[in-house]
């Protein structure tokens, strides 16, 4: 087994490979020997990273180890792993207690706030289990940050991936593990192409993480995502942590394209959400023919209309007002456009239709 510890930051290619951490990082006590990485990662990976921090509530600090694996595949790509370490005071002994490639979850490219891609999943399209880190990819370990969410004892574990499978289209995830009681629990799980970064925001308890990730939207073309988000991790009143804030906007309504290859598409109104900024202001049938004063994307990959982008480029907050044709008359409708966290954007339902939208 090849062994080398290199205290600079991770290995790989995204631009947004910055490593952070807070205070609460430190190192081992002059008792406790350092752990055996030949033991612990994998064959042949390469250890990229150690760091030590107080997850698990034992006396001695964890330690996180960073590796990379040799080349696999025919691609000759290059896997990433993440493990955590505790010091057994008993068998005097490290032992893993988180491995990022045998942590199974359900990765939600589509749906809710903890994707950037739509706002709820498509019909018939469920997220399959993967792990957080896969050993047949390419793959980074971007950020660690150790983070006081507000109720833990003591720090959770945060860090960021990417990975390749050789195709187009980097995927990535930022995940919270907790350690109460000894064993990692997933506390949070955000995953989307591209990935995410993060900056940990407070200090002491009740920590927060400022968070941004690339935005795209049901008709735009991979090559061309609309905007850049930015949103917020932290702990709600229920002790979950979960995305807080969101600024992608939310009207309510579920839409189709009269024209869906047309850029210049009026929309129909199929659906209105129950209790979303649109509720009390759109009626099924309408039609949508206009942002007025619309903002314009510099990316041009629509594969659809252009109504749907113009919508997403505004931020959750702000009023927008719509063109709309009800009845043979036109009209216009002045919403103040809600946010993906918001309750009403987490429970829609879409229409069994791929074609249908949510906005």
């Amino acid at each position: 087994m090849l062994l080398t510890v290199a205290l600079a930051g991770c290995g790989g290619s995204s631009s947004k490979a910055t490593t952070s951490t807070s205070a609460t990082s430190t190192t081992l006590p002059s008792s406790v020997p350092k752990p055996n990485l030949a033991k612990i990662v994998p064959a042949n990976y390469v250890v990229k990273k150690i760091q030590y921090a107080k997850l698990s509530n034992q006396t001695t600090p964890d330690a996180v180890v960073v590796s990379k694996g040799p080349a696999t595949g025919d691609l000759d790509l290059h896997p990433a792993e993440l493990q955590v370490v505790a010091w057994d005071p008993l068998a005097k002994r490290w032992n893993v207690i988180y491995d990022a490639q045998k942590d199974r979850e359900f990765q939600e490219q589509y749906g809710t706030s903890n994707s950037n891609e739509y706002v709820t999943s498509p019909p018939d399209l469920t997220a399959s289990p993967a792990p957080i880190l896969d050993r047949t990819a390419d793959g980074d370990v971007n950020q660690i940050a150790f983070v006081r969410f507000g109720s833990s004892k003591s720090s959770d574990l945060v860090f960021t991936t990417t990975q390749s499978y050789g195709g187009s289209g980097v995927p990535g995830n930022l995940v919270v593990i907790g350690f109460d009681g000894g064993e990692a629990h997933l506390g949070y799980l955000w995953f989307g192409d591209e990935g995410a970064s993060f900056k940990v925001v407070g200090s002491g308890a009740r920590q927060t993480l400022a968070a941004s990730a690339q935005f795209w939207t049901p008709v735009d073309a991979h090559c061309c995502r609309v905007r850049a988000y930015s949103f917020v991790i932290g702990e709600d009143a229920e002790h979950t942590i979960t995305s807080l804030r969101d600024d992608r906007p939310w009207l309510g309504l579920f839409v189709k394209a009269q024209q869906e290859e047309r850029a210049d598409s009026p929309l129909d109104v199929v659906n209105v959400v129950d209790g979303s900024p649109a509720a009390s202001l759109f009626q099924v049938g309408d039609v949508i023919t206009k942002i007025v004063g619309a903002k314009v994307s510099k990316d041009q990959g629509l594969l659809g209309s252009a109504l749907v982008d113009q919508l997403a480029l505004e931020k959750a907050g702000s009023s927008v007002t719509f063109r709309i044709e009800r009845g043979g008359a036109t009209k216009t409708v002045t919403v103040k456009l809600g946010s993906y966290v918001d309750s009403s954007a987490q429970s829609a339902e879409p229409p069994n239709d791929l074609s249908v939208m949510a906005i």
